[in-house]
């Protein structure tokens, strides 16, 4: 590795593999370093969730190949953080002492799980999460020895788990303080049906609680104290949610809220610097945890790092995820129904919901539709009208 490059790209997951994409396609003569933190090749983190119960298989999970950051004209550190950003001197110095110089720079670094307030991170060993390939590796190797799991949190990673270990003939329980499955993502009905699926799976739900406390028992296991129940565990896997990594960006004095703050050209308070992905925080004050978000404002950010003035066009990305044999989309959920006209259509297994305002497709959830999800996502980009929605995608 020699003393500079044209641009640096921290964090390998899906914003910073497209950032270093958008930069070549801008101006392929851009010299690149790609720093992840992770000792192992990037790979597409939301499939962790999703084959636990396979294993994962290093050619199904790397997101490109080597020959892919030859034409890149990128190289690849893995196993090796970024310590410390250097602004005036626009100079990145890694973990490891090394120190590289950068005309532009792309922060890419993702975010990191939440732990309950009964925890702190460097209790590892006690109970796991699942962020990262390592991450999986140790819960794999828990789960061997397990029957009991039990899960706080009643988002999509809880979900996309529970799914994977009743396929692995474990019994989940999921714990949370919110009275439905997916709040953020499912409206009453769309949680219902959710609920429903996995009942049917003998999945334990616990609503409404709290973990207050858990220890170690003789048996290997875990004791652990609910608002309202109790019970012992062999495992405990912590899925409340994830926030920002933002501490090389507030170290280096880049502007920081709730994320790295950016403009519209995910340029941060330094011009030099742009950031992408969960790590970035909007004008509008939001952060996206989407694959497809971040891979989207990756690919702006690299371009403009590479030269270019591209601006992001307010498009919005759909979550969606396969659970217990059931695909799920959702895309613009509103939190105030009271401005909004909805229909809400169900046939057999089938399910959707449309929000209207202002005559114009603003959300929609979807259950069991997955040929057309493209077009629900498209149908919400574009504002399609009432009876452009009843024509092509009413069940």
């Amino acid at each position: 590795m020699d003393g500079s490059r044209d641009i640096i790209v921290i964090g390998a997951g899906s914003a910073g593999i497209a950032a270093v994409e958008g930069a070549h396609d801008h101006d392929p003569s851009k010299s690149i370093l790609l720093i992840d933190q992770d000792p192992h090749a990037p790979y597409k983190r939301t499939k962790l969730s999703k084959h636990l119960a396979k294993g994962y298989p290093d050619t199904e999970f790397r997101l490109r190949d080597d020959t892919w950051y030859r034409e890149m004209n990128t190289e690849l550190v893995t196993g090796t953080p970024a310590a410390r950003i250097d602004r005036e001197a626009k100079q990145v110095e890694l973990s490891d002492g090394r120190t590289v110089s950068y005309g532009a720079l792309v922060l890419a670094p993702g975010s990191e799980p939440i732990y309950p307030r009964i925890v702190r991170p460097h209790e590892a060993g006690s109970f796991f999460v699942l962020r990262s390939m390592d991450d999986a590796q140790r819960l794999m190797s828990a789960l061997r020895r397990a029957r009991t799991v039990l899960i706080d949190g009643m988002g999509v990673l809880a979900l996309e788990l529970a799914d994977q270990l009743v396929a692995m003939q474990k019994k989940p329980t999921l714990v949370g303080a919110t009275p439905q499955l997916m709040p953020r993502q499912l409206n009453a009905r769309g949680a219902e049906m959710m609920e429903e699926l996995l009942l049917r799976k003998r999945v334990k739900l616990l609503f409404q609680e709290e973990i207050l406390s858990f220890e170690p028992d003789a048996k290997r296991g875990f004791d652990v104290t609910l608002l309202t129940h109790s019970g012992v565990y062999d495992v405990v896997l912590l899925c409340i949610g994830v926030q920002p990594r933002t501490g090389l960006a507030a170290d280096a004095g880049l502007a920081v809220d709730r994320g790295i703050v950016v403009d519209d050209r995910l340029a941060t308070s330094d011009p030099a610097i742009f950031c992408a992905g969960d790590a970035a925080q909007h004008p509008d004050g939001r952060v996206t945890h989407l694959w497809h978000a971040a891979e989207h404002q990756g690919r702006l950010a690299g371009a403009n790092a590479a030269g270019g003035n591209e601006c992001m066009d307010g498009r919005r990305f759909r979550l969606k995820t396969s659970v217990f044999g059931s695909y799920v989309f959702s895309l613009g959920l509103p939190r105030d129904l009271s401005t909004y006209q909805i229909e809400e259509n169900e046939v057999e297994n089938r399910y959707q919901a449309f929000y209207f305002r202002g005559g114009r497709l603003d959300g929609a959830v979807m259950f069991n539709d997955e040929p057309r999800a493209r077009q629900y996502e498209q149908a919400v980009n574009e504002g399609w009208d009432y009876d452009r929605v009843s024509r092509e995608l009413h069940l």
